[in-house]
């Protein structure tokens, strides 16, 4: 089977607060790195290894663009493809939608989308295939784990009130790929819908999505122990930004002062 042609959005608006320690507060976990690669490029670039990938998005916090540059490393530069950097929203429903909005303006063919989470490094370019192929035949297709642990129903007291067959219950992941017409249509028709994910959006507007089959490896960064010497990058980050952001001021400086029309030492000082 020839793979469709199809888009990939990446989110990486979120805040990380359940990933940030004390002290560590606006360092975002897709920045950090894990064995040479930080976890934005992790999860962006095996989707450049499977045929008929027409175009990617990117979300981000708002003023944050540079710093997503910075974090998809040489992405960006050697695409071959429409790929953009866009602010996100305040949730990560309204990160898609915005994305979705701006696949709707491209000219390019393309007949799925791929939506998957900036923090989950550990993606692979066959969980990717596989999941396209679920989806040319339902619509819709999620990877999903089987649940193993036993689960509970907890009532408002805090006590177990129910003991819940796992049957029937998977863990779902990303990426989550829908036909691209189909997934234009929900999102446009449940714009307030608060939705846990693309799936939940997709369903409700009575489409169809099945499961694939998903990877234990293809774990969410959620912690920050969940990224070796984690504390030591952020540490590095916070300093090494901060130095970017007084340079930047001190170039503004410059400029402003060059704009006036008079000469300045290299010190910004009248000569």
């Amino acid at each position: 089977m020839s793979i469709p042609p199809f888009a990939a959005v990446i989110t990486a608006a979120g805040t990380s607060s359940r990933f940030s320690a004390k002290g560590t507060e606006g360092v975002k976990k897709e920045y950090l790195s894990i064995d040479g690669h930080t976890v934005l490029y992790r999860a962006a670039s095996p989707f450049f290894e499977v045929p008929g990938l027409s175009a990617m998005i990117v979300t981000c916090p708002i003023g944050a663009e540079d710093e997503t540059v910075v974090a998809l490393e040489d992405l960006a530069d050697i695409a071959a493809i429409p790929f953009m950097i866009i602010p996100g929203g305040m949730t990560r429903k309204e990160s898609v939608k915005a994305a979705l909005d701006e696949l709707k303006k491209l000219v390019v063919p393309f007949d799925y989308i791929a939506v998957h989470d900036g923090a989950r490094p550990y993606v692979t370019p066959a969980l990717i295939i596989s999941t396209l192929a679920a989806a040319t035949i339902t619509g819709g297709a999620v990877p999903a784990l089987r649940v193993t642990d036993a689960v509970k129903r907890l009532g408002r007291d805090g006590m177990i009130a129910e003991n819940t067959d796992r049957s029937s219950l998977v863990t779902v992941q990303t990426p989550q790929i829908f036909r691209k017409e189909e997934l234009f249509d929900a999102y446009d028709r449940f714009p307030g819908m608060n939705a846990d994910d693309d799936a939940a959006v997709f369903t409700s507007a009575g489409y169809h999505c099945t499961v694939s089959r998903g990877s234990a490896e293809n774990r969410k960064i959620t912690y920050i122990t969940d990224i070796p010497d984690a504390e030591r990058q952020i540490e590095e980050y916070i300093k090494a930004r901060e130095e970017g952001r007084k340079s930047a001021a001190a170039s503004r400086r410059m400029r402003e002062l060059l704009r006036q029309g008079d000469k300045y030492d290299e010190s910004g000082n009248r000569e």
